[in-house]
């Protein structure tokens, strides 16, 4: 930092080679292409846009409960909190395929019973409504905002074999999933599914706004031909790529990603004794640090309870715990980070639990939540709601 942050978009520096060279080699095979920008959203639309200009088509498949970013472009193709109210319509050309729900199915199917009738429906949905000109489909190799839901593998290889079957790439988006946040350093390597575009942001600056596009040099020839332009006027910024190759070596270095597979499955049964003293609280899931807990109706029953998630939330922030939630969807989400201790689980889990004790026997606390919880507009206008009633 001391030497330069910012060269231009004319100039490469030496650390943006070596984020380019430390990424692919944690990368599956064959994705050895980079362009180095800023978030993720940016890197999201800039995998389309490869997209496209590769395959020469324009439509654009994403899925229900995904998120990809807040870009016009990206919202469209998103499910998340309904802000998609507030961009008007949907871009031209954007389809999404059924939800790969399977603790909750779109279709009221069981798994493994149903053969993916989810993607079965959606195919045939793209058949009779799009034009057949195809980009790329959008996947994300854990739902994350849509509340940690876990496809099945072969869910995936069923979405390649339709991307090929319309000429489209497949883009995954590891924001959330990628550099060894689910015990591998990609969430699709827990498949047996290579992307072919694959867009990295979040972890990959350890908190620092950096993110990566890596494809294949036959897509970049296929780009440089059609021709494809871009500029990012902190796209390859020194300061950046120094920080994304240092993130790579360290996670390497230090073990984190092994250590973040063995400290998720510790995390995952401290909850699940949790839950099990709870009927509102339970199907502890997800991979590695990236794990996910249903909340439901205190009365009984398994419909999801937002309100109730969120008061969750609120309590476990007054305790000292921050937890996520997920598009108000009665989903709570940890994703702690990669260095959490054994020790740290131990008094999370001991927090959560006072938390629910404190939901069970109370429930939805208007008053007591109002002047802490400040992150959700949405909630404040529900909780006003039940002030007016």
């Amino acid at each position: 930092m001391g030497k330069v942050v910012h060269l231009g978009n004319r100039f490469f520096g030496e650390a943006s080679l070596e984020a380019c060279q430390e990424l692919t080699s944690v990368t599956p095979e064959g994705l050895d292409k980079v362009v180095l920008c800023s978030t993720g959203t940016e890197a999201n639309e800039l995998a389309i846009r490869i997209a496209r200009a590769a395959t020469g088509h324009h439509e654009l498949v994403g899925v229900q409960q995904g998120y990809y970013g807040c870009s016009h472009e990206t919202m469209s193709l998103s499910d998340y909190v309904g802000f998609i109210q507030g961009i008007g319509t949907r871009s031209a050309g954007v389809h999404r395929l059924a939800s790969p729900n399977c603790q909750r199915c779109p279709m009221g199917q069981w798994y493994p019973d149903c053969n993916l009738r989810c993607l079965e429906y959606s195919a045939s949905v793209l058949e009779a409504e799009s034009t057949g000109k195809i980009a790329a489909f959008l996947v994300e190799p854990i739902l994350g905002s849509g509340g940690i839901i876990v496809p099945p593998d072969e869910w995936f290889t069923g979405v390649k074999k339709l991307a090929e079957r319309f000429g489209a790439l497949l883009i995954a988006d590891e924001a959330q999933t990628g550099m060894g946040r689910t015990g591998r350093w990609m969430g699709m390597d827990h498949t047996d599914v290579t992307p072919d575009i694959l867009v990295l942001s979040k972890g990959v600056g350890a908190g620092f706004p950096v993110a990566a596009v890596i494809t294949t040099g036959a897509i970049e020839d296929r780009c440089i031909e059609a021709p494809l332009a871009n500029m990012s006027s902190h796209s390859f910024d020194p300061f950046a790529g120094a920080i994304a190759a240092e993130t790579v070596r360290i996670l390497s270095d230090e073990g984190l990603v092994e250590q973040a597979e063995e400290r998720g499955r510790y995390l995952r049964d401290a909850l699940s004794k949790v839950a099990d003293k709870y009927d509102f609280l339970g199907n502890p899931r997800g991979r590695g640090l990236m794990v996910g807990m249903d909340v439901t109706s205190l009365e009984g029953g398994d419909k999801l309870q937002p309100m109730l998630s969120l008061a969750l939330e609120a309590e476990c922030m007054i305790r000292g715990l921050v937890l996520g939630y997920s598009s108000l969807s009665g989903v709570v989400r940890l994703l702690p980070p990669l260095v959490i201790t054994e020790e740290e689980i131990d008094r999370a889990a001991t927090l959560l639990d006072g938390a629910c004790a404190h939901v069970e026997q109370n429930g939805v606390e208007v008053f007591r939540y109002m002047p802490k919880h400040l992150g959700s507009a949405r909630l404040a206008m529900a909780f006003l709601g039940k002030l007016e009633d």
